[in-house]
């Protein structure tokens, strides 16, 4: 048998996919378009989500912006406009603060942003607070504006990158350090 697993275009109806089948199995003809669109990601239930275990109410002792930044054109991706090296100098926290990061996704994709070492709580998306869920990585779709809260309670060299790994590899990456 021949068992086609297809992806489809957000927010179109444009597919590609592959074919997974046993030796001598016939295959058919994919079409190129899906006979229905696929819905444009929202934020509508990460917006929904609350965390089990919230953070306990506190005011952001540190806050730091990462514009993710990039284009196809190039297959560049970057934040701040930076593409990582190691050269880049770690964001700077200390230990026991409460850290928020902000994702602003300036590109026309959705970028996962994780963070090594650390859960977060989402806590904000599009200007509105919230008390979101709790995870180490979060969708920021294209346009759109994420916040994220942890606390520094794991010192150590870590790393933030789009889970991508192909837009990791480009440059979408940076490290923050505490002791």
């Amino acid at each position: 048998a021949a068992h086609p697993v297809l992806a489809v275009l957000e927010g179109d109806n444009k597919q590609t996919g592959i074919i997974l089948r046993a030796a001598d199995a016939p295959i058919a003809r994919i079409p190129d378009t899906a006979s229905t669109a696929s819905p444009a990601l929202t934020l509508d239930l990460e917006s929904r989500l609350r965390a089990a275990s919230p953070l306990k109410p506190r005011k952001a002792d540190r806050i730091h912006t990462l514009n993710l930044t990039g284009t196809m054109a190039g297959y560049r991706w970057s934040l701040n406009n930076v593409a990582w090296t190691k050269d880049v100098p770690p964001l700077a926290i200390a230990k026991g603060e409460r850290v928020e990061l902000i994702f602003i996704n300036q590109t026309p994709m959705s970028h996962p942003m994780h963070l090594h070492g650390h859960e977060f709580q989402v806590v904000e998306i599009d200007g509105k607070r919230f008390g979101g869920a709790v995870r180490d990585t979060v969708l920021v779709p294209p346009r759109r504006r994420v916040v994220v809260a942890f606390d520094a309670n794991n010192p150590g060299l870590w790393a933030i990158h789009c889970h991508l790994l192909y837009h990791l590899d480009a440059g979408m990456f940076t490290t923050l350090r505490y002791v």
